[in-house]
């Protein structure tokens, strides 16, 4: 059953406290670029590379990977980088290759380098997202109103159905995962689907805990979308190259291995801190602000958190 699309205002007063402790987190975690020292070495070019059809991956710049689906009257532009300065510099270079107007915006999840360049966004736009990524993005807008545009002004629940402009769209969101709101975007007669941060290659995919995330959330998310029919040929992603099936696979199985010796060693009796060094997990760097649990951690927990 398609569920219907929940109308957010993104004028809505702040309506409840949050703890200052909390607002600095939030906006650490949404807003990065607001009070951290600039970056001294400037972001790669930006470029936009055809996929398929009208479907294109938009690298470089400030944030991770965007994508373009041009239309017949508008573009559709998913996900938004990390700086105003990189959104205003895609949407130029967005002309050279479909000089149309933008239609809509739709958000794979809630991270700032996904997010926070929809300060640049100059004009009213429509912002789709799942109703999670709208919740997980309010406690820091309720605390700066000036950011109220950013907010998602469309959420939909479960799974989305849409034509955008003669180009079939299905959102879908397998439950938590990366976070709470991770939508991936199927377009079924391209074989494509568009799924955010929901594959990493040469290191642990990122789990955000504080936003409901879950190990074995994310390990039936990859296993879904290789069963989505018809069968998805291409993956793009937030932080990878555009991958295949036997990408995706791999990946479910070096994930899949790395539980299992978790659970061996677990089994064996070790602590938490003999598996990390079993498996060569480095301590954060000290004077870390923001410390993410590594991926062996996570596994480790929800394998306790179940029994």
């Amino acid at each position: 059953m398609i569920n219907s699309v929940l109308i957010r205002s993104t004028f809505k007063p702040a309506i409840r406290l949050v703890p200052v402790f909390t607002i600095f987190i939030w906006c650490f975690l949404l807003f990065p670029g607001l009070n951290i020292a600039q970056q001294t070495t400037s972001p790669p070019s930006l470029s936009i590379e055809k996929i398929r059809d009208n479907i294109y991956i938009i690298k470089g710049g400030s944030g991770a990977n965007c994508f373009l689906i041009a239309g017949k009257k508008h573009n559709l532009l998913i996900d938004a980088k990390m700086t105003p300065e990189s959104f205003r510099d895609m949407l130029a270079e967005i002309q050279k290759t479909s000089p149309l107007p933008l239609g809509l915006i739709i958000l794979t999840h809630s991270d700032g380098d996904h997010v926070n360049g929809l300060r640049g966004l100059e004009e009213k736009v429509r912002i789709l997202s799942h109703q999670k990524t709208y919740e997980e993005m309010l406690p820091a807008v309720e605390q700066m109103p000036e950011l109220k545009d950013t907010l998602p002004s469309e959420t939909y629940e479960g799974n989305r159905l849409m034509d955008f402009e003669g180009t079939r769209l299905e959102l879908k969101n397998f439950g938590p995962a990366h976070t709470s709101g991770d939508t991936i975007i199927f377009i079924p007669e391209s074989r494509v689907a568009i799924v955010g941060d929901l594959m990493f290659y040469g290191r642990d995919p990122l789990i955000h805990k504080q936003k409901k995330g879950t190990f074995f959330g994310y390990l039936r998310t990859l296993e879904l979308m290789l069963d989505y029919k018809p069968q998805i040929e291409t993956f793009l992603s937030g932080h990878a190259e555009p991958a295949g099936r036997k990408e995706v696979s791999a990946l479910i199985a070096s994930l899949k291995e790395k539980e299992a010796r978790v659970r061996e060693m677990m089994a064996e009796g070790k602590s938490l801190d003999d598996i990390k060094a079993a498996l060569g997990v480095q301590s954060p760097p000290a004077g870390s602000q923001v410390r993410r649990p590594p991926l062996v951690e996570i596994i480790y927990r929800e394998i306790k958190d179940k029994k």
